[in-house]
């Protein structure tokens, strides 16, 4: 490390090259942030061209460069392409040529994964559309989601509501929290899993109607019908 840091305040492009031939025979610390890296310069070279007089003025220097960004996109979970697009994108909306700081490139990773999030109002839109229409589907998993997120959160916000009788804004809070939660995943570089139709159905039980809808044998409509009977009986006996 000291002959590193010596080798880039001298700009010895010498002693860099060959502090880079060492490291190639050291252990990859992650293979994906090695080609994450190597990808992304070529695309921030092109957003911040200053750096080519500055920070990355020389071959050494984008060695050096790489070699630490390479190291913190493995300590801090960086690893997908999904993450590093996320980046891109908060770095296309930059107003300034000047290279960006690892650490404020990691951080743009992760506020850029999480943008493309519903909001709670959004979440508890598709949450009524959902109750109102889900009798038209097979399963949830069938039901045209807006966004895969939608899916799990909606799930668990459906099981939390019949199960602590919640209220309306209590169960926007659910949403919230199941957004926080999501959004924490997703800069760990978690995917989205796709709704499964496996999952467990937490709709209400079905009423009467829905019920004699499904009665092929007539047993509902003749135990109805029974029912029906004892009542006008009792009512003429009363009468």
């Amino acid at each position: 490390m000291n002959k590193l840091i010596s080798a880039v305040q001298e700009r010895d492009a010498g002693a860099l090259a060959q502090i880079a031939v060492d490291a190639h025979r050291e252990p990859v610390v992650n293979d994906n942030a090695v080609k994450l890296v190597d990808a992304l310069f070529d695309n921030l070279i092109r957003l911040f061209p200053a750096a080519r007089h500055t920070v990355l003025a020389t071959p050494g220097d984008v060695v050096a460069m790489k070699r630490q960004w390479i190291l913190a996109f493995a300590e801090n979970n960086i690893t997908t392409v999904e993450q590093v697009r996320a980046g891109v994108r908060m770095a296309r909306r930059q107003d300034s040529d000047f290279w960006p700081s690892c650490g404020k490139f990691i951080g743009w990773c992760r506020e850029g994964a999480t943008a493309g999030l519903p909001s709670p109002d959004e979440v508890m839109a598709e949450f009524e559309r959902f109750g109102a229409t889900r009798d038209l589907y097979g399963t949830a998993a069938e039901f045209p989601w807006s966004h895969p997120v939608m899916y799990w959160i909606i799930m668990d916000m459906r099981q939390k509501m019949y199960r602590y009788q919640q209220t309306t804004s209590e169960t926007k809070k659910t949403a919230q929290h199941q957004l926080n939660l999501w959004a924490q995943k997703i800069a760990r570089g978690e995917k989205i899993p796709s709704p499964v139709s496996q999952l467990p159905d937490n709709r209400r039980p079905p009423s009467v109607i829905q019920e004699k809808n499904r009665d092929p044998d007539g047993r509902y409509q003749r135990r109805g019908t029974e029912m029906l009977e004892r009542i006008r009986a009792r009512q003429k006996q009363e009468g």
